[in-house]
């Protein structure tokens, strides 16, 4: 009977460990998606010159909505408050968008890929979201 108790924390323990993959995995897939659109964005807008065209406002709108549609699983997985500034970042680059003001667009954009990046190294497999 004490093999079953074994097995018991063997399966308890892969399941802990599977949950942390799977988290892992979702945080860092979200994180580089928005990442992805930043580029794009920087892309668009030395190629195009300016904020005033079409092609940066669709950029912009890929990445808010990027940015909406995983920071509900993000949410889940880690602190609202922890992750909030991209969506002020968001919001700030599209009153910069209607303004013109393109470097701090830039600077928006570079924020964003900076709290990106920095998310990536604490928003690991933890234990705690999973309790």
């Amino acid at each position: 009977m004490k093999w079953l108790h074994y097995i018991n924390f063997l399966l308890i323990f892969l399941f802990i460990v599977a949950i942390c993959v799977l988290e892992e995995y979702m945080v860092s897939s979200s994180l580089e998606l928005v990442q992805t659109s930043c580029y794009e964005i920087e892309k668009c807008v030395s190629e195009e010159g300016g904020l005033q065209n079409m092609e940066v406002a669709l950029a912009l709108e890929n990445l808010e909505y990027n940015w909406t549609k995983n920071e509900a699983g993000l949410c889940f997985l880690v602190n609202h408050k922890s992750i909030s500034e991209i969506g002020q970042e968001i919001a700030k680059m599209k009153y910069c968008l209607s303004n013109d003001d393109v470097e701090l667009f830039m600077t928006g954009v570079d924020l964003i890929k900076l709290y990106c990046k920095s998310y990536m190294h604490f928003m690991g497999a933890n234990l705690h979201n999973l309790l």
